[in-house]
């Protein structure tokens, strides 16, 4: 596979202003979720009786257009979410946890829907017992951006693996998987915001910003996300972190 490491904090997403971009995000998001909300309450009175009844079909386009307002309330959440990590406004709580419980935190979130697609899943820790200082928020916010990616894309019979480990002065989270991979070009603009790959631009599921978060969040926590792909041979993602955050301190501010 290619090896790519993260861009860093002056990678691609420096291209942008970035006070700029997280108050256009939070006007955008507060322009669009207003007008969505009182479109669903609308919807859920159509469906709830608050208004005449409708024919069959009549109610199933209502709950059609229900669920897209849905997609699209997650959608602008998703730049708030965005602009607030970008913004980096919230010290990282830092804590100590055991490297198998953020690992078996993986294993209850995805394991399930994982095995019910047919994927080869498994998710352990190599030093299990081992005591990490980490922000577990983050932690989890970063690892389930990466197994959602290779859950979503490697096809049913195809293989995900979680691995927890220590290295030399670093701990980290590998998601690899045997999936279609990418495009030498993509791994290289995955950490983009908004940037979606070509076999998911038709997709309503994904929007473009759950590796840039992970990356906003891991350099938070003084870390790197190293990405290795080739197309047809999967993707190997892995979370690498210092073992002393505080120390390592975050990525150099780039307002």
């Amino acid at each position: 596979m290619d090896a790519h490491p993260d861009p860093g904090p002056d990678g691609p997403s420096s291209r942008f202003d970035r006070r700029e971009l997280h108050d256009l995000l939070c006007s955008l998001s507060g322009e669009l979720c207003r007008p969505l909300a009182s479109l669903r309450m609308g919807f859920d009175l159509m469906l709830g009786g608050g208004a005449p009844a409708f024919s069959a079909a009549q109610s199933g386009h209502v709950a059609t257009m229900r669920g897209l307002c849905d997609d699209m309330l997650r959608l602008t959440r998703s730049y708030l979410d965005y602009a607030e990590v970008i913004r980096a406004s919230r010290p990282p709580a830092l804590g100590a946890y055991s490297l198998g419980a953020l690992v078996r935190e993986a294993e209850r979130t995805f394991g399930g829907a994982a095995r019910e697609k047919g994927l080869d899943w498994s998710a352990e820790a190599v030093d299990g017992d081992a005591i990490v200082t980490t922000d577990a928020a983050r932690c989890q916010q970063i690892l389930a951006a990466l197994v959602s990616n290779a859950v979503k894309f490697t096809p049913p019979g195809g293989r995900v693996r979680v691995v927890g480990k220590l290295g030399d002065g670093s701990w980290s989270l590998a998601v690899t998987d045997n999936g279609p991979g990418m495009a030498p070009d993509e791994v290289h603009r995955v950490f983009e915001p908004f940037y979606r790959l070509v076999r998911d631009e038709h997709s309503a599921d994904g929007n473009g910003l759950g590796l840039p978060i992970a990356r906003e969040l891991a350099a938070q926590l003084g870390g790197r996300i190293e990405l290795e792909s080739r197309e047809g041979e999967g993707v190997a993602a892995v979370a690498v972190f210092p073992l002393d955050p505080a120390a390592a301190g975050p990525a150099p501010d780039r307002h």
